[in-house]
């Protein structure tokens, strides 16, 4: 009599089951996600509220809640919105770092990176939340490039002790000095320039320069 009870309980609970939940509209978190990067660029990200994505993106905060957490959360998959650098490899890594430095200065063009990235590094020096979120994503962002390097390395054009990660940062150094201190001294030749020394400088470091491999390579 015992077991026919448990095995009645145990039908009446599987009937009322809940089904699944309707599943997320990407498209629409992929509006809700444009609007705060619209935002982002206009204000800041002081200035971003989650009213302010409510009113234009036409959504409840409920929904905005039920996807991320926090304001540090909902910055970060926003800039996350923005492309990455992804370079054909060439053979020459005088010209990948060119066509990587193009596409950088592309998106400084046709994207609200000019103003996005500064707001977010800016909020970052005291915002420990926003920061280590910030790593994370440019550390994935950074990828592409140490991958260039790492390919370059592999065809035999660098030495084979050289660190990619600090390799990659010769490239991006003024890269960002320019866009960030002299956005209106963006020129290519000057690039081509800078893409020499810096390999020059790689194949004639000495064996090891390049130091162990840092955190930015994982």
């Amino acid at each position: 009599m015992g077991a026919r009870l448990l095995a009645i309980e145990t039908k009446k609970k599987t009937a009322v089951r809940r089904s699944p939940g309707r599943p997320r509209d990407a498209s629409r978190e992929k509006a809700i996600l444009a609007e705060t990067l619209a935002l982002l660029g206009e204000t800041g990200f002081a200035g971003l509220t989650v009213d302010a994505v409510v009113a234009r993106a036409k959504v409840s905060k409920a929904t905005i809640y039920r996807r991320w957490a926090t304001k540090e959360e909902l910055a970060i998959a926003a800039f996350d919105l923005l492309p990455l650098i992804e370079v054909p490899e060439t053979g020459d890594l005088e010209n990948d770092i060119l066509g990587y430095v193009d596409q950088y200065f592309e998106y400084l063009g046709t994207t609200s990176l000019p103003s996005v990235l500064p707001a977010l590094v800016s909020e970052a020096m005291h915002n420990e939340v926003l920061a280590e979120r910030l790593y994370e994503t440019i550390k994935r962002r950074r990828a592409s490039g140490i991958a260039m390097i790492q390919r370059a390395i592999d065809r035999g054009e660098l030495p084979a002790g050289t660190n990619p990660a600090i390799a990659h940062e010769l490239i991006v150094g003024p890269m960002v000095q320019r866009s960030f201190f002299e956005p209106w001294n963006l020129r290519r030749e000057d690039f081509a320039t800078m893409a020499k020394i810096i390999v020059a400088g790689l194949k004639a470091a000495p064996a090891g320069a390049g130091g162990p491999a840092t955190s930015s390579e994982a």
